[in-house]
């Protein structure tokens, strides 16, 4: 038995009393908090900066100007605002509020100007501190490197900045920061859904000899569910091709299917080496996996089986190559290989900045300088939902049959990405909590200053 000591006791026992009397939740509930929003929730604080009002006629932009920006720019996001510069918050009102926040399912944590106390930093929820220019700079930032989870930021309501750029490019930034709070929280209403019939929830690299730690399953699992709160179920081919929905989309005609691979035919520049039979079994593949995430009642698909059906002959294999394309122009997340850690790379860049992701075997050519990120798949529409870059349909390279434009070649596409714009290769690592991280530009194809000739692509 714990220690307490008689007044504390009465106190809490008292309190406990009236709180299941008047119907009051003993856990502190701040009074512009809404339970029904679904919207992610930032607990959000200003403290007094300097320098003060008095010794000057300027005007900065107000703490309530501050928030409107911020909500303008933040759709999804509720600031539930304490200012202590306002006599009727005070820096114990704030600390007895904020004991709480985890339990009432708030997402982040706020706060401009230096932290009075510290204890306001340790809530183990992502948390933003927001140095004011020209401010005392009592910022713990040893403190926060140490404790993780928390971010910097600067802002400059004063416009001291002689260029507004510098001023603006401080708000963007904060907001930037503001929308990764938004991310974790999408995070955790998402799940994942990996078809493998690996022994392994996630599909490990390099080494195929190479022995994963002890209970992999468990550890990746749970380090997934810790960090991000993302659910992962695992199913493999005898589930699938059980399916009476999927066993009627295979063995039947499908109107759906094929008005979607005259899509894919039709926005294609050409289609070389496949025909249109195996374009139609690969939108059955999409339609497939479309039933497969309701079913599941999953936001997210990695598909690593090449069947939808038992026993399948050379030719009736499938890749889900187009369909992952597919599934991006619409803003979900699907990969053809079961790689946890790729899945989950790709889920946050589609949640943070609504874009789609290619993943791919990863080389170098140091003689041309080159990083090449190959596979069957990838985005048609890099830079969002609505825009489109030029691609070519073609056959599967792990086609068991030889030879090409025949039943069994498959299908997929070789994407014509736009050469000089910027590429940033990354990928999380959820059970180092590492990032790793490389950037360079597009290299332009097919033209007087490429740097590989046709046949390398093609083969590619």
């Amino acid at each position: 038995m714990s220690n307490i000591n008689r007044r504390r006791f009465l106190k809490t026992s008292t309190g406990a009393v009236c709180a299941s009397i008047l119907g009051i939740p003993l856990t502190a509930r701040p009074r512009d908090y809404s339970e029904n929003s679904k919207n992610a929730k930032i607990y959000t604080i200003f403290f007094p900066t300097a320098p003060s009002r008095d010794d000057t006629s300027f005007v900065p932009e107000t703490n309530e100007e501050i928030i409107q920006s911020l909500k303008k720019e933040c759709a999804g996001i509720d600031f539930i605002v304490r200012d202590v510069t306002k006599k009727s918050t005070t820096l114990q009102s704030i600390i007895n509020e904020m004991e709480d926040l985890k339990k009432l399912n708030f997402d982040g944590v706020l706060i401009f100007g230096w932290p009075r106390d510290y204890v306001i930093t340790r809530t183990g929820l992502p948390t933003i501190n927001v140095d004011i220019i020209c401010d005392f700079m009592n910022i713990p930032y040893s403190l926060y490197r140490a404790q993780g989870k928390i971010l910097s930021a600067s802002l400059d309501p004063w416009r001291f900045c002689a260029s507004p750029k510098v001023s603006l490019a401080m708000f963007k930034d904060l907001v930037e920061k503001i929308k990764l709070i938004k991310v974790l929280k999408m995070m955790k209403g998402s799940s994942i859904l990996t078809i493998t019939d690996s022994e392994h929830v996630n599909v490990i690299y390099g080494d195929t000899l190479k022995n994963p730690p002890p209970r992999y399953n468990e550890t990746i699992l749970n380090a997934i569910e810790e960090t991000f709160g993302v659910n992962v179920t695992k199913i493999g081919t005898d589930e699938v091709v059980e399916d009476t929905e999927i066993k009627n989309l295979l063995y039947n005609d499908s109107k759906e299917a094929e008005e979607i691979a005259k899509t894919w035919i039709r926005e294609a520049v050409k289609m070389i080496n496949t025909i249109e039979s195996e374009i139609v079994r690969s939108a059955k593949v999409y339609l497939a996996m479309k039933i497969l995430m309701k079913k599941y009642n999953t936001t997210a698909i990695a598909f690593h089986i090449r069947t939808l059906k038992k026993d399948p002959r050379p030719e009736e294999r499938v890749w889900p190559a187009l369909s992952t394309s597919e599934f991006q122009k619409h803003g979900k997340v699907a990969h053809c290989q079961s790689h946890l850690n790729i899945v989950l790379t790709s889920m946050l860049a589609q949640y943070a900045f609504d874009l789609p992701s290619m993943f791919g075997d990863y080389s170098v050519d140091t003689y041309n300088n080159t990083s090449m990120v190959q596979h069957c798949e990838g985005p048609w529409n890099p830079r969002g939902k609505y825009d489109r870059v030029p691609y070519i349909l073609t056959d599967h390279r792990e086609r068991r049959i030889r030879g090409r434009s025949q039943p069994g070649v498959g299908g997929a596409s070789w994407v014509l990405y736009p050469p000089d714009e910027p590429v940033t290769i990354w990928q999380i690592d959820v059970l180092s909590k590492e990032i790793l991280l490389h950037t360079g530009t597009t290299v332009p194809i097919l033209s007087d200053c490429a740097k590989y000739k046709e046949h390398f692509y093609t083969m590619m």
